[in-house]
């Protein structure tokens, strides 16, 4: 075995270990919630809509379920690739407002001890 195929072999051994070391996601630092009552979803959304303030979706997750909220939401409870969201970047996530654009994906972070805490991460692809 060649030094480079060494070096790759461990490169590889260690990236899978601090994977499955990590266990859960970890939430954003502003997201304040005991992790014993805090869930996350990640995946495509495949119903949406949202109003002035309630925002509903349902969700294909990662994990093969299907999950569904509607949930009041503001723009401090919004991200983008986990960056701050703002009101232009609607237009990354919509095609007109209310209408979700295809295979749009995101993680929602929820806490079941206040149902009103939830932030959506809206992970958006950068090279489009």
């Amino acid at each position: 075995m060649s030094f480079i195929q060494i070096v790759i072999l461990l490169l590889g051994l260690c990236i899978s270990l601090s994977v499955e070391a990590a266990g859960r996601l970890r939430p954003p630092a502003d997201f304040t919630c005991d992790p014993n009552h805090m869930t996350s979803w990640t995946g495509v959304l495949v119903f949406y809509w949202r109003d002035e303030s309630q925002l509903g979706f349902t969700i294909d997750t990662d994990d093969g379920t299907q999950e569904s909220l509607i949930t009041p939401y503001s723009m401090d409870k919004l991200l983008i690739n986990g960056e701050h969201f703002t009101y232009g970047d609607w237009s990354k996530v919509e095609s007109e407002i209310g209408l979700l654009k295809p295979m749009t994906r995101a993680r929602i972070w929820l806490c079941d001890n206040d149902g009103n805490a939830t932030l959506i991460d809206w992970q958006v692809s950068t090279f489009l």
